[in-house]
């Protein structure tokens, strides 16, 4: 039930419509129910001459409901995605309801009242109008509510509201699309036929709807076939391939949107706290203070404007991850053509090695792949975080018949992001390079390679979060119900005066509520959340949600992985210890027989790179404990 009042002589006159509650359309806003319902509301107006003061009364009464069309994900990323369709601009429930009310407050509350009551609930009508408003922005949940309708039949959808899993960020509103595309077998080149696809992007993933387990999936990738498969692959070879695998696939790149500083800056001031402090700006202006209410405003305005600028300098510097600017050799169509490596696409073999720019940096791998022939020495440090460069094998000699698993088969995939020190090339393999590269398919390529699954992990996973938290939002509520108490003894000794004014009574009873929140209370969270920033973009530090500094404070346990926090992989040689019953540390290599120093200097796995010998750091700290050198020619021998 919700009601509102207004001042001034009533008149008897009763209505009766049905219309859909926006009562209930706060509760919706915060449901957390598996059924969404779409309620269906009686409304009663009537007016009460009673007295002077008068009584306006607006009820909702809620009734029915219907269960939500729905697809249950059950993946990593999406749990379940709900069917919409969008309302029409003039059949939306922010808009027909409202012109009605509008139409009816000239019709009848304007020739009743006096004009100063009149005035007020005018001014009700629109703010709870605003109010509905933002909460379309505020909550997913109230927004399809508002202006989306839930339909049965997918073909009749043209949107759908995404549930993500648990601490895989909020709730969100995606077009459904369609497109039609030429199904081709990869172990053939005919065609199949034309297919129609349901599909649409979530956070840079691509989920389609499939007719056989009547849900949506992610978008498939060659990358869990048998390895069999991929040692006959010779990439794809039509031009008719090509162009379906760009149609499923699109480009190998990193491509979001980068914000605005507009549009920052309009996330900032849509914020709740925010909305509310400008009508307590409103209200101040109002009571005559003026210059105070112009330079709170101002300052408002200001300390979000560099919170909106901060982050949109750490979302530029996101930008400029991106898929290295470098050509390859690729075999299409039966022959070895030159592409740039942001054309790549699933299913193409590619010649790959180590390559250096023109500052001679090393170039990046472009994109997750498997090592067909050939092996190579990666630094995967991008990724991991662990500096030690890995080993990777083709996977020859392995069963055809075995499965490929990303996560078992690791060594043999070279994960787009990181960057090749060193690579060998297998000659003996029926499809050779012709520049003596590595020989690789191409599995995985933009946001879903192991570089792409990363970038989405900072874009997408978390929510954003404001200024305030439900601790204050607790000691908020706790003040409001003080204010509204003496809020309403102010209100009632007002009345009783019939000389006082209205306008400056209803003022002082906004006022006393409105206070409860000091207006500085997020201005100086805003204050040290920008000294915080500052402090962390000294040392190289950016970060996304500034608001999730103070959250910080209230760590009293840190869990750090060990390599390179707690510990170095640096490594110091102390000395050998032999079987003999002298089991004793020998530190002086010169006591140490023949045999053993050969062994610790020959049985190891270094290369020379770019005249750096890198390795494993215990391999590396063994040369040098033994006093012995390692030559670019891989031959070790004795200092002296």
């Amino acid at each position: 039930m919700f009601a509102f009042y207004g001042l001034g002589r009533g008149v008897p006159c009763v209505f009766h419509l049905s219309l859909f509650s926006f009562c209930s359309l706060f509760s919706a806003g915060w449901s957390t129910k598996q059924v969404i319902t779409k309620p269906s509301i009686h409304t009663t107006l009537f007016f009460s001459p009673a007295n002077r003061s008068g009584c306006f009364f607006l009820f909702f009464f809620l009734k029915g409901s219907r269960e939500m069309s729905r697809f249950h994900v059950n993946g990593k990323v999406i749990q379940q995605v709900d069917l919409l369709k969008k309302r029409k601009w003039s059949w939306r429930l922010d808009v027909w309801p409202f012109s009605i009310l509008y139409l009816l407050w000239i019709a009848i509350v304007v020739p009743s009242l006096e004009f100063f009551d009149a005035a007020i609930l005018f001014g009700c009508l629109v703010a709870f109008h605003i109010l509905v408003l933002l909460f379309t922005a505020w909550s997913v949940d109230f927004r399809c509510f508002v202006q989306y309708s839930k339909v049965k039949d997918i073909h009749h959808a043209n949107a759908c509201k995404i549930t993500p899993t648990r601490f895989s960020g909020s709730k969100g509103v995606v077009e459904l699309q369609v497109r039609k595309i030429v199904s081709i077998n990869p172990r053939s080149t005919t065609n199949i036929a034309d297919m129609e696809e349901i599909y649409f992007d979530f956070r840079k993933q691509c989920f389609i709807f499939s007719k056989e387990k009547n849900t949506f999936c992610r978008l498939p990738y060659p990358s869990k076939e048998s390895l069999g498969y991929y040692l006959k692959s010779t990439g794809h070879g039509s031009e008719a391939k090509v162009a379906v695998a760009i149609e499923k696939w699109g480009r190998n790149v990193f491509e979001y949107p980068q914000p605005t500083f507009q549009k920052l800056m309009k996330e900032h001031c849509m914020e709740p706290f925010f909305v509310f402090q400008v009508f307590c700006i409103g209200l101040w202006c109002l009571d005559d203070y003026l210059y105070y209410s112009l330079f709170t405003l101002f300052s408002l305005f200001l300390f979000e404007s560099t919170m909106a600028k901060g982050r949109l300098k750490t979302l530029t510097e996101l930008r400029r991850v991106k898929v290295d600017s470098q050509t390859f050799l690729v075999h299409r169509c039966g022959k070895w053509a030159k592409i740039s490596g942001t054309d790549l696409l699933p299913g193409d073999v590619i010649s790959i090695g180590r390559s250096s720019g023109q500052n001679g940096e090393d170039k990046s791998v472009p994109a997750d792949m498997l090592i067909l022939a050939g092996s190579a020495i990666v630094n995967e440090a991008i990724l991991t975080g662990e500096s030690t460069p890995q080993w990777k094998v083709s996977i020859r000699g392995r069963g055809i018949e075995e499965k490929l698993s990303s996560k078992q088969d690791k060594s043999h995939i070279l994960f787009g992001g990181t960057k090749i020190l060193q690579h060998t090339p297998d000659k003996s393999f029926h499809l050779k390079t012709p520049d003596g590269g590595c020989l690789a398919v191409v599995l995985r390529t933009g946001f879903e390679t192991s570089q792409g699954k990363l970038m989405r992990t900072i874009l997408f996973s978390t929510e954003r979060v404001t200024a305030n938290s439900w601790e204050s939002a607790f000691f908020i509520l706790f003040l409001l119900v003080f204010a509204i108490i003496a809020a309403g003894y102010v209100f009632k000794k007002g009345l009783e005066d019939p000389t006082r004014s209205k306008y400056k009574l209803f003022l002082s009873c906004s006022l006393i509520i409105t206070s409860v929140i000091p207006p500085e209370l997020p201005m100086e969270l805003s204050i040290a959340v920008n000294t915080s920033l500052i402090a962390l973009a000294r040392r190289g530090i950016f970060c996304t949600e500034p608001f999730r500094i103070p959250f910080a404070g209230k760590v009293d346990i840190c869990c750090f992985d060990k390599t390179g926090t707690l510990t170095s992989d640096d490594m110091e040689f102390q000395g050998v210890v032999g079987l003999s019953d002298n089991v004793d540390l020998e530190s002086d290599m010169t006591k140490v027989p023949l045999h053993t120093l050969e062994v610790l200097s020959a049985c190891h796995a270094l290369v020379y790179v770019d005249n750096k010998l890198v390795g494993d750091p215990l391999e590396k700290a063994a040369i040098k404990g033994i006093d012995w050198i390692y030559t670019s020619d891989e031959k070790a021998m004795p200092k002296r």
